[in-house]
């Protein structure tokens, strides 16, 4: 289905010489450099400065997470109803300032694991609009068949800022106290603001009151039906959840494993991340490649197949102690590798397989369970750890990790090299 408001650019064009997609993807660079900045912030602060306990760590990172939980469905419905590009701004505003509160009560001597918790949720409730804005105006910008080489853009991008910022943060923290760090996550913010400003996406706001008569809940369960009934939606949704869950634990746990029980330095904990990102970098460079000439069906089960033994290395850890950090360091190589190679064979197959008009509704849908099993995860590691400990919390989170792949041999996608045709739209 072609629009007659979609971007006409000649479909070999490269994205980034689109220049509102070009201007989205810079936006999205700062707004991805504040949250790894924050996100590294975030467990220094609690544990070291505030003395946070796991289930606190859990809660907080819970949190963080809760958005799709909470607002994620009705998210959906009005963003199918609003213009993206506002929705798009007004998150990064609520970024800035909730991000902005912590250094400000860290200079005021006022600063509690409470206001991180508040915290954490605020951006989480931002980060639901911003989300689901974000996949909503991609074929606003950019030709439908383009949208996956636009995801692989964002993630190549992503990626290089998630190899650079935790290092740089590390590194800032030998000089500075760790809530200072959100001043630069709060400034990155703001420029994202003034990048947004200057998108115009084609034919949005001509969708901006065209189902204001509806009944909402009707809107919400057509999101829902069309997720649920799609083979490879379905498939890739419960594939995610279970993941998720498994994330969640390893997440949440890993800072309190790392920084509080084998005790190694700030800078130490940010390389370790940085490992990770270089390696989903180098990933997402040549997984493209890979997707065109072995189809992206067999590119997600290669990937999904190297996730379990990516995940086991953390846990190990716990066992033997002594080499806790080379086998967390190889866990972070091997995840960077699943995650964005998956990731990457995966761009662009729901937007293909997914009406425009349906498009916010069912990224809210999609993300109120993958995401949503995140916090869920993060709360049943912490339970975990504070009953037990922190090891049988992580081996949860591998076993959990493990389990997508199963899904994926048993479905019948196994069959196909690519995409069947009649299942786009």
């Amino acid at each position: 289905m072609t629009l007659p408001f979609a971007p006409t650019d000649d479909d070999t064009t490269e994205v980034l010489k689109v220049p509102d997609f070009r201007r989205l993807w810079a936006a999205n660079g700062f707004r991805y450099a504040a949250s790894e900045v924050a996100g590294f912030a975030l467990p220094i602060t609690a544990l070291l400065l505030l003395q946070a306990p796991p289930l606190a760590m859990s809660l907080i990172f819970a949190c963080s997470r809760a958005g799709f939980l909470t607002i994620g469905l009705p998210a959906g419905v009005w963003i199918d109803r609003w213009r993206k590009k506002p929705v798009l701004i007004w998150a990064d505003v609520v970024y800035t300032v909730a991000f902005g509160s912590v250094p400000v009560a860290y200079f005021l001597n006022v600063l509690t694991v409470a206001q991180l918790v508040v915290v954490a949720l605020a951006v989480s409730l931002a980060g639901v609009f911003f989300d689901v804005a974000h996949s909503s105006v991609l074929p606003y910008v950019l030709p439908r068949r383009r949208v996956a080489d636009g995801n692989a853009r964002l993630q190549t991008s992503e990626t290089t800022i998630q190899a650079i910022s935790p290092s740089v943060a590390g590194v800032l923290t030998q000089s500075i106290a760790a809530p200072v760090l959100y001043c630069f996550a709060a400034l990155f913010h703001l420029t994202s603001v003034l990048m947004l400003c200057r998108i115009h996406p084609q034919g949005d706001d001509t969708r901006a009151e065209s189902r204001t008569e509806k009944r909402f809940r009707r809107e919400i369960t057509d999101g829902v039906r069309v997720l649920l009934r799609q083979p490879l939606l379905r498939l890739l949704l419960n594939q995610a959840a279970l993941n998720n869950i498994g994330a969640g634990v390893l997440l949440a746990m890993l800072p309190v494993f790392l920084l509080d029980e084998i005790g190694i330095s700030p800078w130490m904990f940010g390389l370790l991340s940085t490992l990770g990102a270089l390696a989903g970098l180098a990933t997402s460079l040549v997984a493209p490649r890979l997707r065109r000439r072995f189809g992206e069906i067999r590119m997600t089960l290669a990937f999904s197949a190297l996730a379990p033994f990516a995940v086991v290395a953390a846990p190990v850890g716990g066992i033997f102690r002594s080499a806790a950090v080379p086998l967390v360091a190889l866990a972070e190589i091997l995840i960077g590798i699943a995650i964005v190679g998956r990731s990457v064979s995966t761009a662009g197959l729901r937007a293909r397989v997914t009406p425009n008009e349906y498009m916010g509704r069912v990224t809210a849908a999609y993300s109120v369970v993958v995401q949503g099993a995140t916090p869920l995860g993060a709360l049943v590691g912490g339970a975990i750890a504070s009953h037990w400990s922190t090891s049988a919390a992580l081996w949860t989170g591998a076993v959990a990790m493990a389990t997508p792949l199963v899904l994926l041999l048993l479905s019948p996608l196994r069959r196909f090299r690519t995409l069947p045709a009649e299942w786009e739209v």
